[in-house]
């Protein structure tokens, strides 16, 4: 008899390819990507400028839909879902720490990771 994954997959990324039209040039940013990451984990993705990274990760949290691929989240298609569903993926489920220049420079570091918590309802103690 088999019992439940230990750990099972959270999200699949599964022959993701994103190209992007600059002029007449073609770029392929994503070739065939294979991603997954399993319930429990915390994932860095870590890459030279260039290398795709946050195409990889907007592919992936249903901010950049692929040009082909599919992307399972909690055992479903993300990218069939409404857009409202996929938005409420995010919120409850990815948290994204940006690269500098993203960063907002009057917060902290402790107050840059606990906003999002703050918008989901928790108080500032629960948040950090």
């Amino acid at each position: 008899m088999n019992g439940p994954a230990i750990n099972p997959i959270a999200l699949q990324g599964t022959g993701l390819v994103k190209r992007f039209k600059t002029g007449r040039t073609h770029i392929e940013v994503l070739k065939s990507v294979d991603f997954d990451c399993r319930h429990g984990e915390m994932t860095m993705v870590m890459g030279p400028s260039g290398s795709g990274k946050s195409t990889l990760i907007a592919s992936l949290s249903g901010l950049l839909k692929p040009d082909e691929g599919q992307v399972t989240a909690l055992g479903e298609d993300l990218w069939s879902q409404r857009p409202g569903k996929i938005d409420k993926f995010r919120l409850d489920n990815c948290g994204f720490i940006f690269q500098g220049f993203n960063l907002f420079g009057a917060l902290t570091a402790l107050q840059q990771v606990t906003t999002i918590l703050k918008y989901k309802g928790f108080s500032p103690a629960e948040a950090k």
